[in-house]
């Protein structure tokens, strides 16, 4: 992060977490489920389905699902996300995007 003049400059996400005050493990749990929120929705595209169908499958209502294609990763929980990766038979692994110290 660089101050130039009264702007300061953030070159990545992990930057831009700190500069919110967020530890490095959130700034890696938003962007974890940001990735995985965007291959769930391009797996429900490339199958084909609507919203209201894939709600029906997981046992939820369509808007639940339109929250969580907006991208807003604090509408949205790990469970409801790892629940809609089973119904549409998708594999999930979490890795950390950079080495977070303990």
């Amino acid at each position: 992060m660089k101050k130039k003049g009264q702007n300061i400059i953030i070159k990545n996400s992990m930057e831009l977490g700190r500069f919110l005050g967020l530890s490095d493990i959130d700034t890696n749990l938003i962007l974890q489920k940001k990735k995985l929120i965007e291959r769930l929705k391009n797996k429900r595209l490339e199958l084909d389905i609507s919203q209201t169908e894939l709600a029906h499958m997981a046992g939820t209502k369509q808007p639940a699902i339109a929250r969580m294609e907006s991208g807003l990763v604090s509408d949205v929980s790990m469970d409801f996300l790892l629940k809609i990766a089973m119904v549409l038979d998708m594999s999930v692994t979490i890795k950390p995007k950079t080495k977070i110290a303990a």
